[in-house]
């Protein structure tokens, strides 16, 4: 198993989240100053409300930043880890492109998306709604399940369209939903995208791909769909 990384983009796009950061709190600052010198008998100024919500948004935008390319939430190297074992005609390619997803993986089995969960506890998968026991509490001070289905078909979508541009029609795509959690309980039934945790990647890859004559790609034609990927990371953009 081999991966890469885009490392120049991860660092900006974290330094672009702090500055979103230190940005909000300077901002927060002003409208603090604002309502220091403002007459306690009078309503705050529209200056003063106008810095609050404008220091809101940079706070909110600096955190989706680092929601994505936070070390603490960035998941290559425990994918890594999971799938170490598998020979070199897998290929894990991390962080392309802001607009790409965030993990990739050539096999033989195809070009796959991986989109990775954090949460634990009972979840649920009935015909792609997704249900989290607990999670409006859990919602309230932190970021919710979601739609990891709809998630799948959103980052499929733009894994094809990459395939396309890259006269890769013909090379199978597909999605496999993570959850990393060890305390997840996951209750899986009629979901479009393959499920698993993370100890049993490895084996799901596995499956996925096949055996003899089943294997989607042969040896030669995941090189050659390496190559292109690898190309693409070379060339990729530090800043998107």
């Amino acid at each position: 198993m081999q991966l890469v990384a885009n490392q120049q983009l991860v660092r900006n796009r974290v330094r672009i989240g702090l500055g979103f950061h230190l940005g909000a709190l300077a901002v927060f600052a002003i409208g603090l100053a604002m309502s220091l010198t403002t007459d306690t008998t009078r309503e705050l100024p529209l200056t003063a409300w106008g810095a609050i919500v404008f220091g809101l948004v940079l706070y909110s935008v600096g955190q989706t930043q680092l929601r994505r390319w936070g070390p603490r939430n960035r998941q290559e190297e425990p994918l890594g880890q999971a799938i170490r074992g598998l020979d070199d005609r897998y290929k894990l390619y991390a962080f392309l492109s802001s607009s790409l997803p965030d993990y990739i993986l050539v096999s033989p089995a195809g070009a796959q998306v991986l989109i990775v969960r954090s949460d634990s506890g009972d979840v649920t998968c009935k015909a792609d709604q997704w249900r989290k026991a607990g999670s409006r509490l859990g919602g309230l001070i932190g970021p919710g399940l979601g739609n990891p289905s709809a998630d799948a078909a959103r980052q499929l979508q733009q894994l094809r369209r990459l395939l396309d541009q890259s006269s890769l029609e013909s090379v199978p795509a597909s999605v496999v939903i993570v959850f990393t959690n060890p305390k997840v309980v996951l209750h899986v039934e009629g979901c479009s995208a393959t499920v698993t945790r993370l100890k049993d990647l490895k084996d799901v890859l596995r499956r996925m791909a096949g055996k003899g004559q089943s294997v989607a790609l042969p040896q030669a034609r995941v090189r050659e769909v390496q190559k292109v990927f690898d190309d693409r990371m070379l060339a990729a953009n530090a800043w998107r």
